[in-house]
């Protein structure tokens, strides 16, 4: 999920238009049809919680990616996130409080990991 915002050979300026993208797009489907605070809270939250995931697989879980903890710390997030879209299910609509959920979990992960979109490492150096 969102690997581009950490890739570093991505341009800042791709990310922001991705960025900008996610957020209009969660404008409209809230335009259309608003969740709840506390629904928008808990999706934020599995955002906070996937970034979490994420930098506990990368300093803990990377040496054996084939093991437990780290396909704990991958289907985590996604598990959450599966939850929360159907715990906000109403009268069978899904799409759109689902594709707003995801849209709120992606802009919290955008917006609580800005190092990421200033990390603009060049492999070629590295290898040098």
């Amino acid at each position: 999920m969102l690997e581009f915002w950490f890739n570093p050979q991505v341009s800042i300026s791709r990310k922001l238009m991705i960025f900008i993208v996610i957020t209009i797009a969660t404008g409209v489907l809230y335009w259309m049809e608003p969740l709840k605070l506390d629904a928008i809270l808990m999706f934020l939250g599995t955002g906070i919680i996937f970034l979490i995931c994420r930098y506990c697989k990368i300093h803990f879980a990377v040496q054996n990616p084939t093991g437990l903890l780290y396909r704990l710390l991958t289907w985590i997030p996604i598990a959450l996130l599966m939850s929360l879209i159907f715990m906000h299910m109403q009268e069978g609509e899904i799409l759109i409080p689902g594709a707003q959920g995801i849209g709120f979990m992606a802009l919290a992960i955008c917006l609580f990991s800005p190092l990421s979109l200033l990390n603009q490492n060049n492999l070629t150096d590295e290898q040098k």
